[in-house]
């Protein structure tokens, strides 16, 4: 399998057949690319997982969680069912332009770099202007919070379109602890301290849908999250061989 796609759900009934068939088309005119597209729905309360499956499209899986865990609950899943040698996520509502995915797919597979990020502040990015004043501000401010905190130098955590070499997904996902947004920067801190490679690609926003994301409530709760990565790196919660091995650049006789 070259490439898995997965994407998380969550009340997409009414987007989710639009989603599965612009990305299994785009995907499918690429020609000779063998891929996957892994849907996870969250545990909607809604019938997402029964309009996914109705659509019977090949490549195609649909993994539904019992009950709602959280936006990183649902990529974990995804990832530990998917199987290429390249794996990208994104959301569900597909927001960023589609040629985003085979320009990650082909850094990750012919440079064999460890992480590719989407990033809204790069150069040739369209994003930042489509936002709201106070959304605008509190995502800077959130930014350059993260960024002292923890993950200096990446100027975006928070884009949803991530892809990854399969076995650092292998060995990376399974340590995440946070199931909720919060897990990008989670994931982030842990590449960072494990000194994988990190890619940073400018992505054009395609559609800008409604967000879930409630500023100050769930803002407050990514921080109080945040502020202990640390301590959980210090206790030792991330250690993993399979991630020193990955990491690893022994030069010397």
């Amino acid at each position: 399998m070259d490439l898995s796609l997965v994407i998380p759900i969550y009340k997409g009934a009414a987007y989710a057949a639009q989603s599965a068939q612009l990305v299994h088309e785009y995907l499918s005119s690429l020609g000779g690319l063998d891929f996957e597209i892994v849907f996870v729905d969250d545990g909607s309360p809604d019938n997402t997982v029964e309009v996914l499956r109705s659509l019977q499209l090949d490549r195609i899986k649909v993994v539904a969680l019992p009950s709602n865990q959280g936006k990183f609950a649902a990529i974990k899943a995804g990832m530990a069912e998917a199987k290429g040698d390249v794996r990208i996520f994104t959301d569900g509502d597909i927001p960023y332009e589609l040629e985003a995915i085979p320009y990650i797919f082909e850094i990750i597979q012919k440079r064999r770099v460890h992480v590719v990020v989407g990033d809204r502040t790069l150069p040739g990015s369209e994003y930042a202007e489509k936002l709201g004043p106070v959304r605008r501000v509190v995502t800077e401010a959130f930014t350059a919070f993260v960024r002292i905190l923890v993950a200096g130098g990446l100027f975006d955590t928070q884009c949803g379109l991530k892809g990854f070499r399969g076995d650092v997904a292998e060995g990376l996902f399974p340590l995440l602890r946070d199931t909720g947004f919060s897990g990008d920067v989670e994931l982030l801190y842990v590449c960072l301290k494990y000194n994988l490679e990190i890619k940073r690609v400018p992505v054009r926003l395609r559609r800008s849908a409604p967000s879930s994301v409630k500023v100050v409530n769930h803002g407050l709760r990514m921080l109080r999250r945040i502020s202990r990565l640390r301590r959980s790196w210090r206790k030792g919660y991330y250690n993993s061989d399979v991630m020193l091995q990955i990491a690893d650049q022994r030069y010397w006789p």
